[in-house]
């Protein structure tokens, strides 16, 4: 055994933890998932219910976070991964934002 038996119950609770905490990221990825469809003047469709887009959105290679706000009022950052839609689409849509970021 790589440490002592007596720090047996520390490692079960930090396992625990671990588990417990993965299984929250799972249930909140789940949650954010569906269908995008870009609207005009830097708004979206997702999940039912029309986003704004607040801020311009921060871009790397491997994808994008987006700041949105909902006609109620609530806010949501989402991550769009690139590996998410074909390589065409998100060439456009990179396209398609920074044209509006420049707009704005």
């Amino acid at each position: 055994m790589p440490w002592p038996l007596s720090y047996t119950p520390l490692w079960m609770v930090l396992l625990s933890l671990v588990v417990f905490d993965c299984v929250r990221s799972q249930r909140r990825i789940n949650a954010r998932q569906g269908e995008i469809r870009l609207l005009m003047d830097g708004r979206l469709r997702w999940q039912g219910q029309e986003w704004s887009i607040v801020k311009a959105p921060w871009m790397i290679k491997s994808g994008m976070m987006l700041r949105l706000r909902s006609d109620s009022g609530k806010r949501q950052h989402l991550w769009l991964a690139a590996d998410s839609m074909d390589e065409a689409e998100w060439r456009d849509l990179r396209r398609i934002l920074l044209q509006q970021e420049t707009q704005r």
